[in-house]
């Protein structure tokens, strides 16, 4: 949300045709699997799309995100080019996986090596990539303009209380706040059992799980493969009175698997890579990954913690380009705390990725939380929540005790989850700021506790006072702008707070963010309109309006 003013939508509709030139960096070819191969292009020219009607490829939900977090549409965000992709696919014997369009690549399995050379010889190409990335026509409800705000919860959080009580999460949930509007996405290695988990049938039976996919056998099915990602499910949206309240029941869930439970090979990361980009796309607020890579099977497709630096791995570059969309990631740390390998994992080193830590019940840190510093010296893990004798919901054992990083990151994300209902207008650099600032030793942090731990009610209140600031509420109850959409000839009209004043000044910005319009306009008693708007290219614009009060 700009500081400036509050901003409006308002599509145009009008034929528009343009052409424009491409160009991105990264000159790589490599294996990335077993016959499995990594395909990155030079450029996007010639593309079919166009960052002013992201529409084709975002939906709204995504595209609002952006304008609510003054984010713009840029030519990382276009699909890519699919004359490149049929190029590659006619070479011969060869599937096309899926596509990554922030790394301008396709993720491409073939037998025949000759095919590898054809590629390569290709003009346009300049590397590869791997794991399928589908899209189908499944559509996801627009949301409203603000997260909702639920009746006061009063839960019976039985043995759960500790976990929640600990970040000072309580006080949300009593005032209303349990993630309800918020969209989760769940990155893991399956969700068996949720359908039958009885924790878990307050979300089933109220249909918020938006949508599910597995990039990893290429299809929608997620309720297989590993329990892990139902135990970590739970402890955000679980609710069973008096045994498991979850830090986000009410919220809304995007399930995908990533990891392959069977293997541990690179190709796992651009499975991430490519269900981050399906659930910004869809409009998710915030994704919870439970997962980190240091080792693999494949010795020559290991990590060094060299490599740990913020922002080389191609999961930790995936991680930062969703922050870059005004997404949370919230992440574990890893469990290597009493492994040699002792350091955090990819991609909590990402320089926009709240990398989580876990300490016992009694807050003290547990034994095989990974530690920091970055390579760069960098704090990592940001903050530390219970991982160890973690209450979760299992179907055969029922409410049980587990431990690891894996199960702190997801009671951090889901409280964030619920946080952020409580305060909609914060961005989500906005929420991570205050996370971490409201942490017990974010004044002297360290390399095994990070910031320490947060307290979610101290966030929401430096939260408040940072929005507070902006005084946006005023401008929302009263300011609305139409037709919309606005065709060519038509008038645009204002209704504004009467505070306003006598001259308002109105810019017009494209969905890039250039200045198309500025001109100073009378009001009357509340009241603006413009007669003739510049001709302008079919799209979304964003409407800055300010007056003497705001």
């Amino acid at each position: 949300m700009s500081l400036s003013g509050r901003y409006l939508i308002m599509v145009l509709t009008r034929l528009f045709v343009v052409g424009f030139f491409i160009c991105t960096v990264s000159t790589v070819f490599s294996q990335v699997g077993e016959n499995r191969y990594l395909v990155y292009f030079a450029d996007k020219e010639g593309t079919p799309y166009s960052i002013n009607q992201p529409e084709a490829y975002l939906s709204q939900r995504a595209i609002l995100r952006r304008i609510n977090q003054n984010i713009p549409i840029t030519v990382e965000d276009l699909p890519v080019n699919p004359e490149n992709i049929d190029q590659v696919r006619d070479l011969g014997d060869l599937e096309v996986i899926y596509s990554l369009k922030w790394f301008n690549a396709i993720l491409i399995e073939t037998e025949d090596p000759d095919v590898i050379d054809l590629i390569l010889d290709l003009d346009d190409v300049i590397g590869t990539q791997i794991s399928p990335f589908i899209q189908d026509d499944q559509t996801i409800e627009a949301p409203t303009d603000e997260f909702i705000s639920s009746p006061k919860n009063n839960y019976n959080y039985g043995p759960s209380f500790n976990q929640i009580d600990m970040i000072n999460g309580i006080p949300l949930h009593e005032a209303g706040y349990s993630g309800e509007g918020v969209w989760i996405g769940v990155f893991d290695g399956g969700f068996s059992f949720v359908q039958e988990d009885a924790s878990l049938q307050n979300l089933m039976s109220s249909d918020r799980v938006l949508g599910t996919k597995n990039f990893v056998d290429g299809n929608d099915d997620v309720y297989q493969r590993s329990t892990h990602g139902s135990y970590v499910l739970s402890t955000m949206a679980g609710y069973l009175e008096d045994s498991l309240i979850g830090t986000a029941p009410d919220a809304s869930y995007l399930l995908c698997i990533t990891e392959d439970v069977l293997v541990e090979r690179r190709i796992e990361e651009a499975n991430w890579a490519a269900a981050a980009e399906y659930a910004d796309s869809v409009g998710v607020d915030l994704i919870n990954t439970s997962l980190g890579y240091t080792l693999f099977d494949e010795e020559d497709e290991n990590h060094s913690y060299e490599e740990l630096d913020g922002n080389s791995t191609l999961i930790t570059r995936a991680s930062n380009i969703a922050a870059s969309k005004g997404i949370l990631i919230v992440t574990s740390a890893g469990n290597s705390g009493n492994s040699p390998w002792y350091y955090i994992s990819a991609p909590a080193d990402g320089d926009h990725v709240l990398a989580v830590g876990a300490v016992k019940p009694d807050e003290t840190i547990a034994s095989f939380s990974s530690r920091g510093p970055r390579v760069d010296g960098a704090i990592k893990p940001n903050i530390v929540v219970q991982g160890q004798s973690v209450v979760l919901s299992d179907l055969f054992e029922g409410i049980r005790t587990a431990n690891g990083t894996s199960f702190a990151a997801p009671i951090a994300a889901g409280m964030s989850a619920s946080l952020w209902q409580a305060v909609p207008q914060a961005t989500a650099q906005e929420l991570f700021n205050a996370i971490e600032q409201s942490a017990s030793l974010y004044l002297n942090p360290n390399d095994s506790l990070g910031y320490g731990i947060p307290d979610f009610q101290f966030a929401f209140s430096l939260l408040q006072d940072l929005t507070n600031t902006r005084n946006l509420s005023s401008v929302d109850s009263q300011l609305n702008i139409y037709p919309n959409p606005l065709n060519d000839g038509e008038m645009l009209n204002m209704v504004l707070p009467k505070d306003f004043g006598a001259q308002i000044v109105l810019e017009l910005y494209d969905i890039t963010g250039k200045l198309v319009m500025n001109r100073q306009v009378a009001a009357y008693d509340g009241r603006a309109r413009i007669q003739s708007m510049p001709l302008l290219n079919n799209g979304l614009y964003l409407v800055s309006i300010r007056g003497k009060n705001g």
